[in-house]
């Protein structure tokens, strides 16, 4: 199993970090990288064209690898929700049909979507659950069982608040045969779950990188489909999206055509000198330690977790309906009202929301981080 990489991360040894999925550190060589990439700004006379190119198409190939597809399926945006809106400004939504997502669904997975269908005279219908049902059941049967159209399913594998599986690829089928789309959002796991995208085949899924990934807060990427690649109308119009977009004189000739697949959705100033580095080297980290093995000691470090918890008396989610990355741990009648602050200045980092406490650990943590973890929340809440 692949050992514990603190080492490669400046964490002070009594700083017990386990919330990568609110924000992640970023490895030691990642920060340098920054840096040299700070200094190119810092000497424009000394850029070429090769200074917007180069580094935009090795992170773009560096994406496409955690999701199973080529470099021309991925376009550069800023954010997830970024990413979101760019599917919300291309997928059909008729007057009268309807859109689909799970309750409490991320924000920014939620008001592109309310937005469109006030727009488009559409309706968005939350899907509930039970706490024995699974959600991949819920959102099927909404589906199913829906009298109007469905347009648009809000899907995921993961719910971010409670950290239940979906299985994305039964709702995915779902959908198809519904002849709605899919639009995904992979924030809380790309980078942290082995994915194929032609196993599921959405229309879009975009995924930021400062969380499972490692990498920069305000960098993400948006996979498009092959339809929508031909297609699709980005958000932004500008000359680094366009064929032609490099020549010295791309002001002169009106360029209409888009660079080849996923390109076209490309954010303006997409070529960030500061921000690319950092994400390339942690995406390089990653794979150099191989999604498998990374997903494995996120596996272990998460039963991990729940051993501790139940040995506490805490409970979840039904461990059928667990993720394997993320634990939300119910604490019921222990959890108090200052227990974020009390942990915070133990320096004890999980995300407490209600009586849920969301631990995430990654590659940086070990099995001690979990024992102090509980160690200072029995403490705590006696």
């Amino acid at each position: 199993m692949l050992a514990s990489q603190r080492h490669l991360f400046s964490i002070p040894d009594d700083v017990t970090y386990l919330d990568v999925a609110y924000m992640s550190p970023i490895p030691k060589t990642a920060v340098e990288a920054g840096i040299r990439g700070v200094k190119v700004k810092a000497a424009p006379w000394d850029m070429t064209i090769n200074s917007y190119y180069d580094e935009v198409e090795r992170a773009r190939a560096l994406a496409a690898s955690f999701i199973g597809v080529q470099p021309d399926d991925v376009a550069i945006v800023p954010a997830t929700s970024y990413g979101i809106a760019v599917a919300a400004a291309n997928v059909p939504v008729a007057a009268g049909s309807v859109i689909l997502m799970m309750e409490n669904e991320h924000t920014s997975h939620r008001y592109a979507w309310l937005e469109l269908a006030k727009q488009k005279g559409a309706r968005v219908v939350t899907v509930q659950r039970l706490p024995h049902e699974a959600w991949a059941d819920k959102l099927i049967a909404a589906i199913r069982d829906s009298e109007a159209p469905v347009s648009v399913v809000a899907g995921t594998i993961v719910h971010w608040f409670e950290g239940t599986h979906v299985d994305i690829e039964a709702v995915a089928e779902a959908t198809r045969e519904a002849g709605a789309s899919l639009v995904m959002d992979g924030t809380q796991w790309v980078g942290a779950v082995p994915f194929d995208v032609t196993r599921v085949r959405p229309d879009f899924l975009t995924f930021a990188t400062y969380k499972f990934l490692l990498g920069p807060y305000r960098l993400a990427f948006l996979y498009a489909n092959q339809d929508w690649q031909q297609k699709g109308r980005p958000l932004e119009f500008h000359s680094w999206n366009r064929a032609g977009g490099e020549r010295p004189d791309f002001y002169l000739p009106t360029m209409l055509d888009y660079l080849p697949g996923a390109r076209r959705f490309d954010m303006g100033e997409r070529s960030d000198f500061a921000v690319l580095p950092i994400a390339i080297d942690a995406m390089e980290l990653l794979q150099q330690w191989g999604g498998e093995a990374v997903h494995e000691r996120l596996l272990h470090l998460n039963r991990c977790i729940w051993q501790q918890a139940e040995r506490h008396g805490f409970s979840g989610p039904d461990e059928a309906q667990r993720a394997g990355h993320i634990s939300v741990v119910e604490l019921g009648e222990r959890y108090r009202d200052d227990l974020a602050r009390r942990l915070r200045e133990k320096k004890a980092f999980v995300t407490i929301r209600g009586s849920k406490m969301r631990i995430t650990p990654h590659v940086y943590n070990d099995e001690a981080d979990i024992l102090k973890l509980f160690e200072i929340v029995e403490a705590l809440t006696r």
